[in-house]
């Protein structure tokens, strides 16, 4: 049920829908209100914040909004509470607000709030907009403030009279609606939408839709706050009187005046219809409904007021404003800080504080019996415990399967007749301390008793047998847990086995049948035996005893001391992690899948446990009533809890994103949030608001675009993040309560982060483009270093053809030429017709054709590296010494200007080329042969065509006839260059040679010399 504010259940209201529905969910909770398990003051759970903890002091009003966050006020401040964390409202607009006198929480998530030095302010999703005189308020204080069901604020102060808020304007009521004066103390709207007030001594009602109040009753006082009871009665707190009951629904007056002596400034009637009451340093009370409640005036400690004070653990006794909050925790406020009293799982027994030992049973009238070493034994029943003396510490109590209840004190064995204890028997040794471990009573009504020191024994008849011997347990470890089964069959356990008693039968389970849970804690033969250790739960399967696992955040399942299978399957235990309920789905998942890991809900001291099990004695430490409830022992106290009434909250919380952090400066969250360049770390604080318990809220959130899925963080409240990449991004947080109640919806935040300008698209292009040049720059550095070194090479390749054309020149051919003289000397003087000056003839013949092709080859050498012609003219020269010898038409072809070529590839050229020419005029049978020389900006191109019979493509493919080395010689020069050399033929049509050479090998200076040819070739407009 939605709080509005502070004063929303003491002197505000709400529209009537909004008062049906609180009166509807009372329905169920008065019909339960008389239950003799109602829990006391005392027995909720209460926490504190005082200024240590980060609580502001003096908190004078209360209120929560519809997110959820709480919102108090002190006398210079305003703060918001999450649950976690105390936070100072600063105004959006930066000016300073004042000290705030009421706030007012409306359904569409608005807060009003007015000051004590006049005016008022509505806050709404970031605005704040403030009302004073210009907007038809006097500048006096406003210190109440109520919201009818037609959509009027109300407020009321007691010097600026009563004014209500519609249609965006402030108007004030006087004689004319019946306000008489400016003295209006407190305004209220009941669940039927009528509005109350207190205008000076006069209450006064409007009923729904009136246009003017009327007068219920004289003789009122300055009324601080007025609420509503469950039968629709009007109560009012005087802060210098008295809490009465004042008047009825419909704006009659109350024929019975009730009334509770105390001054109070503030009071509320909270879902279970309890009124509760504040005071100016006297405490906290409480009145628990019922019919008759002020019937007759109720005194301060007359026993239906409960109260709570400094003593028992308040902030503070000058306490003011009370709140229900949403979830039906309750807030107090006061003048160190902040309480909070919630209804806890686990509800405390009122049991003396100090006692410990718990030694616990449950009679069958419901009473609960405890037996402590420190007190006299105890009985609780509702929630009066009375003291009985026994004379001695009782150490176990059980109660047997008629319901009777037996305890076993140091002086004796005891039973409880008509709710006393009687005396038994006596011990069967002497001894006034002597200490018991566990008692039972078998199907024969024999008392089965394990002593500390003195081992098993057994009484039936009057008469003390040892039982210890009989069953050969004298050499065993001590015993420390013995249980009867249905049957009245007796199990025993301890740190080594398991035995199971059947008259004269003994059945042994040991560590060859699976046990392995350390000493024994906890013995429950139900419909399934169950055995808790000091090591974890097992369970019998029939022959065996298996290990039964728990999942537990953080911690194993140890020191099990008290088991109860309930009649639904389910299973509670009572363990050191706290006490832990593992579903009958669960269960029954686990023994059928054994290894598993069973899921349980666990309640600690957040659910109101007090303290630790025992695990020597007394054992066990969880019993069951015949109500169902269990109680459980601890080193602090007693809890119980009712499995079928657990209060779950439904709710799920509202999620809040409170702020963004960019290393280390605060952003203002918006719609359109830009981070700044270069962001590095993000942090992004969020919560949720589930204020009964918010250690317990549970977060997951997701950043799109970066994390894949849910990052499930448990209650951390901060999401990092570091180094994103520059785009918009959405940041997603859910969260759920205690019970497990998701809100899916959760919060969103988007952001933008732009990029550097390093981070840029044209950035990055621009990169690359520098890498790809970088890397081109790289490979053209290689790749000049490896053409210089191809360079040198061959420079010394060339320097050495011409010297070995000089010394053939200077040596070989001169030496030759000089013997041919000489034998042509000798041969003239041989007669003419002699025939050896015939046979001379030829031989002289033939020696000058070798010295003809020998001084060719060397000018050949010497042509190669002196480049006298261009490669254009040395091909024409070629070409025209063929065409006079053979007859054909030549013609040569130059496109693009010359451009001197690399040494090498001037030479190989002119030899593919004078190959191709010398084939074509030789074999082609051409009419006409035509070489074409282009200069390109790519590329150096020779073409050697004719019009000839063509080749067959199967001599192309074979490399020339066998022995002649022509083609391939041409194909090995091309590759030496870096070339490509392509031949066409069609028989019949012609054969084309071309030759391709890139323009970085062919051209001298690679790259510049080909651009200058390009551009050479451009402006000369050659193609």
């Amino acid at each position: 049920m939605f709080e509005a504010t502070a004063h929303h259940r003491r002197c505000h209201g709400r529209g009537s829908a909004g008062r049906w529905l609180a009166l509807l969910l009372l329905v169920p909770m008065l019909s339960a209100r008389a239950q003799p398990r109602e829990r006391g003051i005392a027995q909720f759970y209460h926490s504190r914040w005082t200024v240590k903890d980060g609580a502001p002091g003096q908190v004078s009003v209360l209120a929560q909004t519809r997110d959820g966050f709480l919102w108090m006020a002190t006398g210079a401040s305003l703060y918001t509470f999450d649950g976690v964390r105390f936070e100072r409202f600063v105004a959006p607009d930066g000016l300073p607000l004042g000290s705030v006198s009421a706030l007012l929480a409306t359904p569409e998530g608005g807060l009003w709030m007015s000051f004590t030095h006049g005016g008022a302010a509505y806050l709404h999703e970031g605005t704040l907009k403030r009302y004073g005189e210009a907007e038809g308020l006097l500048k006096a204080s406003l210190m109440s403030l109520a919201l009818d069901g037609e959509g009027r604020v109300w407020a009321a102060g007691p010097f600026s009279g009563l004014n209500v808020f519609e249609g965006g304007r402030w108007t004030r009521w006087g004689p004319d609606q019946g306000i008489e004066g400016n003295r209006v103390y407190c305004v209220l709207v009941d669940r039927d939408g009528g509005t109350w007030a207190v205008a000076g001594e006069a209450l006064v009602y409007r009923e729904p839709g009136a246009r003017a109040f009327r007068p219920v009753t004289q003789g009122m006082k300055w009324v601080s706050r007025m609420a509503q009871a469950p039968d629709g009665a009007i109560w009012v707190a005087e802060p210098q009187g008295h809490v009465r009951r004042v008047g009825l629904p419909g704006g009659r007056p109350h024929p019975l005046p009730a009334r509770l002596e105390v001054e109070s400034a503030g009071l509320l009637f909270d879902r279970e219809g309890s009124l509760w009451v504040t005071s100016l340093g006297d405490g906290l009370r409480r009145v628990a409904w019922h019919e008759q409640l002020g019937a007759e005036p109720l005194a301060k400690d007359a026993a239906p007021v409960e109260l709570f004070t400094e003593r028992d653990g308040l902030s503070a006794d000058y306490t003011w404003p009370i709140l229900e909050d949403r979830e039906g925790t309750l807030w107090v406020g006061t003048s160190a800080g902040v309480d909070r009293l919630r209804r806890s799982a686990l509800v405390p027994a009122p049991f003396p504080r100090g006692a410990h030992d718990f030694a616990l049973a449950v009679g069958g009238d419901g009473a609960v019996w405890a037996g402590t070493t420190n007190r006299p034994l105890m009985r609780l029943s509702g929630r009066v415990v009375e003291n009985l003396e026994l004379g001695a510490a009782v150490r176990s109590a059980y109660r047997d399967a008629e319901g009777t209840v037996w305890l076993a004190a140091e002086n004796g064995l005891w039973r409880i007749e008509r709710g006393r204890p009687v005396l038994v028997t006596a011990y069967p040794f002497p001894g006034d301390a002597v200490q018991v471990q566990r008692l039972v009573r078998d199907a024969e009504g024999g008392v089965w008793v394990i002593f500390v020191r003195e081992g098993l024994w057994r009484w039936k008849d009057g008469t003390w047998r040892p039982k210890g011997d009989e069953l050969q347990l004298t050499r065993q470890p001590r015993l420390t847990v013995m249980a009867t089964d249905a049957r009245g069959q007796v199990w025993l356990g301890h740190d080594a086995a398991v035995l199971r008693v059947d008259g004269a039968r003994v059945r042994r389970w040991d560590a060859a049948d699976g046990l392995d849970v350390g000493v024994a804690t906890s013995l429950l033969p139900g419909r399934r035996v169950w055995l808790g250790g000091l090591h974890g739960l097992a369970y019998l399967d029939g022959e065996r005893f298996r290990t039964f696992q728990v999942e537990l955040a953080g911690e194993s399942l140890r020191g099990v001391s008290g088991i109860q299978e309930m009649p639904d399957g389910s299973l509670w235990l009572h363990a050191v992690p706290g006490v832990l309920h593992v579903p009958a789905e669960e269960v029954a998942r686990v023994l059928a899948e054994p290894g598993r890991r069973a899921r349980a809900e666990l309640f600690d001291f957040l659910d109101g446990l007090q303290g630790r099990p025992a695990l020597v004695r007394p054992l066990p430490t969880m019993v069951r009533g015949p109500d169902g409830r269990l109680w459980f022992a601890t080193s602090n106290g007693v809890v119980w809890v009712d499995p079928a009434r657990i209060e779950r909250n439904p709710l799920p919380p509202p999620v809040s994103i409170r702020r963004m952090r960019v290393d280390g400066a605060t952003l203002p969250l918006g719609e359109d949030l830009v981070l700044p360049q270069g962001a590095g770390n993000l942090e992004i604080d969020y919560t949720a608001l589930s204020l009964s318990i918010p250690e317990r809220v549970r977060f997951r959130y997701r950043l799109e675009g970066v994390d894949e899925d849910w990052q499930d963080v448990g209650t951390r409240r901060t999401a990092y993040y570091s180094r994103l990449e520059p785009g918009r991004y959405r940041f997603r947080v859910i969260a759920a309560n205690h019970d497990g109640v998701w809100n899916e919806t959760g919060a969103t935040l988007g952001f933008y982060l732009p990029p550097t300008s390093f981070q840029t698209w044209w950035f990055r292009v621009l990169c690359w483009l520098a890498a790809l040049a970088a890397g081109w720059g790289l490979y053209r550095l290689r790749v000049r270093q490896v053409q210089a070194q191809t360079r040198r090479l061959l420079e010394e390749r060339h320097r050495e053809r011409v010297r070995i054309a000089r010394e053939l020149h200077d040596t070989l051919l001169q030496g030759v030429h000089g013997l041919v003289l000489r034998f042509q000397t000798a041969a003239e003087q041989i007669p003419a017709d002699h025939p050896a000056r015939v046979s001379m003839e030829k031989a002289l013949d033939r020696a000058d054709e070798v010295l003809v092709e020998g001084r060719d080859r060397v000018m050949d050498l010497r042509a190669a590296t002196e480049q006298s012609e261009d490669l254009a003219a040395a091909l024409a020269r070629v070409g025209r010494s063929l065409m006079e010898e053979h007859g054909v038409e030549f013609r040569l072809v130059e496109e693009g200007s010359a451009v001197p070529l690399d040494a090498m590839v001037h030479d190989e050229a002119f030899h593919i080329g004078r190959e191709a020419l010398m084939n074509a005029f030789q074999h082609a049978r051409a009419r006409r042969i035509e070489a074409e020389l282009t200069y390109d900006f790519g590329m150096l191109r020779l073409r050697v065509r004719d019009d000839g019979r063509g080749v067959d493509e199967a001599f192309l493919r074979a490399g020339g006839k066998p022995g002649h080395w022509g083609l391939s010689g041409m194909r090995e020069r091309a590759l030496r260059i870096g070339a490509r050399m392509e031949i066409w033929c069609r028989e019949g049509a012609g054969t084309e040679v071309e030759l391709r050479v890139p323009a970085g090998r062919a051209y001298r200076g690679a790259s510049q010399g080909a651009w200058r040819a390009w551009l050479r070739r451009l402006v000369s407009g050659v193609r």
